[in-house]
């Protein structure tokens, strides 16, 4: 495909969005990540959107009648500007496939690798030089530690990249 054009799905429909397109012929994109969900007390494992509500649409000016896209179901409204697609630079849709792994989702490759319990080392912030224990990571980036606070042990969130591994 030539470009891409992005495509701003209704809540929660990017699935939905993407089987129509598909089913009228376009090409689609929709990267996703696999993610850990705490919910009611119990913590599973969700395939979700990389970017949420957004799908990328293989788009070739002269023969891809892109106005149909607007009414799919699904779709919300396709980005333009003024009365033109928005089209996505193709690098970023081949670096995001590059980094897919064999079930096609964005693997975490040079994501940092924690298991709950290893030892951790911040590397920015107030914190910075201090160890704690890594616990989890949540869906926005940010990452719980463990932290020894005169003889106790408490519970902070971090960004991930204010930690790395000592392992």
């Amino acid at each position: 495909m030539d470009e891409w054009i992005v495509a701003h799905s209704h809540v929660n429909a990017e699935t939905k969005a993407e089987a129509h397109l598909k089913r009228q012929g376009f090409e689609v994109y929709l990267p996703k990540i696999k993610t850990t969900c705490r919910h009611a007390r119990r913590i599973e494992t969700v395939v979700r959107p990389l970017f949420p509500r957004y799908l990328f649409i293989g788009f070739d000016e002269n023969s891809t009648h892109w106005r149909s896209i607007c009414s799919t179901i699904g779709v919300s409204y396709l980005l333009t500007a003024g009365d033109r697609p928005l089209v996505a630079p193709t690098w970023v849709i081949e670096q995001l496939r590059q980094r897919e792994d064999k079930n096609g989702l964005i693997s975490g490759a040079g994501e940092k690798r924690l298991n709950k319990g290893d030892p951790i080392k911040f590397t920015s912030g107030p914190l910075a030089e201090y160890a704690g224990i890594f616990e989890h990571l949540n869906y926005s980036n940010r990452v719980a530690v463990l932290l020894e606070i005169m003889g106790r042990r408490v519970r902070i969130q971090v960004p991930l990249d204010a930690i790395q591994g000592t392992n």
